[in-house]
């Protein structure tokens, strides 16, 4: 195993499973990913092995987003945020992102929803 004094935000997995001293392959800035994490009150301390891990496996969740939306996408040139959020809402284990990224709806569809919920947006009454 790597030894304490090693941070794994500058090593990468080795083939035996353990940290190597080879530069990272994160492209995510891990500051940032620790700064994400030190925003829940529950979160004091973030240890290097936990950043580490908690980036690469965000890169990963991107990485299967973005291949599901560009399968599914019409035109396979480009991605867009209508490809993102349809295929958000058509699988049902990324229900928890539909906040997150919802439909574009049109300016009459959504003063149609507000009259509809009497002017009163969901969690803003």
């Amino acid at each position: 195993m790597a030894s304490p004094s090693k941070s794994p935000t500058t090593q990468s997995p080795g083939k035996s499973g353990r940290l190597s001293s080879q530069p990272s392959e994160l492209m995510l800035p891990t500051q940032r990913v620790k700064m994400i994490m030190k925003s829940c009150p529950d979160v004091e301390t973030v240890p290097q092995e936990s950043l580490y891990l908690i980036t690469k496996a965000t890169e990963l969740f991107i990485q299967y987003l973005t291949q599901q939306a560009h399968s599914q996408a019409t035109d396979t040139s480009s991605l867009r945020y209508d490809d993102l959020a349809t295929v958000v809402h058509s699988l049902d284990h990324l229900e928890f992102l539909r906040e997150t990224i919802p439909q574009k709806i049109t300016w009459a569809e959504a003063q149609k929803l507000m009259e509809q919920y009497d002017n009163k947006f969901e969690g803003f009454h």
